[in-house]
Parts: structure tokens; sequence; C-alpha cells
């Protein structure tokens, strides 16, 4: 009889096999979660807030009444749009948005690069998304030292995820 070349394995446990691959998803996402070696990353600030998170509900367009309604003219608004300021002076190699909702309702999501010479880079864009219950939604920018944006900007929309909640952090890592 040949032996193989590799030990017999026995089945685990099913509680040492949940415990494994418990183990291993823990693993994974600090893994993912954490900036790559030798890089830091910083929270990046909201334009016209505090901080660098924001939790926002989508909702309905609002077309506000006054002279210019009269005039026919529509001025549509919404908060579907955030902006978070990059700060000038730094480089930075790459943006890390995360994302997150306990809502089960599917959202529009698009997130840009915004230039100063009014040019945007659409980093990601994925019309339904799903959340799923406590995994977030993590969205990676690179960026190159000679191409560095004033702004990140945060789209989210549908009209699925009207009346729903999301939050939603950026940090830049150099």
């Amino acid at each position: 009889m040949i032996n193989p070349p590799f030990p017999r394995l026995t089945p685990m446990a099913p509680l040492t096999k949940s415990l494994t691959l418990a183990i291993a998803g823990i693993s994974l996402a600090v893994g993912l979660a954490t900036p790559g070696h030798g890089e830091t990353c910083v929270p990046i600030p909201l334009v016209g807030g505090q901080g660098n998170t924001v939790t926002k509900t989508v909702a309905v367009p609002t077309i506000p009444a006054g002279p210019l309604g009269m005039l026919g003219i529509n001025i549509t608004r919404n908060n579907w749009n955030t902006d978070w300021a990059v700060p000038g002076g730094t480089v930075f190699k790459k943006f890390v948005m995360t994302v997150t909702s306990a809502e089960s309702n599917p959202f529009d999501i698009r997130m840009f690069l915004k230039y100063s010479d009014q040019t945007a880079t659409e980093l990601f864009n994925q019309q339904g998304f799903v959340f799923k219950p406590n995994t977030p939604l993590e969205i990676v920018g690179n960026a190159t030292p000679e191409d560095q944006p004033y702004q990140v900007n945060l789209f989210v929309n549908g009209l699925d995820s009207l009346g729903k909640t999301y939050t939603a952090t950026l940090v830049g890592c150099r």
C-alpha cells in the first residue's frame, strides 16, 4: 500500500469548526479595516459639518415656495450629496469611505474624487446596494501625488431608500 503524501484529515467537531471560521472571519475583517503597512490614515473633515462622520436619512427632494416658484423656476433641493474637504498640503495615497446602515432597503450609492479643475473621478457606482447586517461597505479610492482631489463626494439616493438612514465616515491614508 502506498502512503499518501498528506496525513489523513479527520472531520472537525461542529464547535471547533464554528470557532475556527469565526476567528478567521474576525482576522480577515480586522486585516481589511486597518491601514496597509507603513500607512497612516487620518480623518477627513466634512464640508460644513463637524468631524468626519455623517448620519443622514435620505429625504424626498423639496421645491421651495417663493418668488422663483411663481416665476416658473423650479429649484429642487435634496440631501443626497455629502462632501469631505481634503486638506491641502498633504499628499494622500488613498481615501477609504466606510458606509453602514441597519436598513434592509436598497440604496443607490456613488463616490467621487473632485478636482480643482472642475472634473471628477467616479470611484464607485452601484444601484440597489443592500447592506448585510453588521457589515460595512468599504470603498477605497486611490489617488496619485500628481492628481490630489480637493473634495471627496458621496451621493446616496434611490426611491427605495427614501426615509432610510445610513452613516458614512472618510479617512485619507498617506
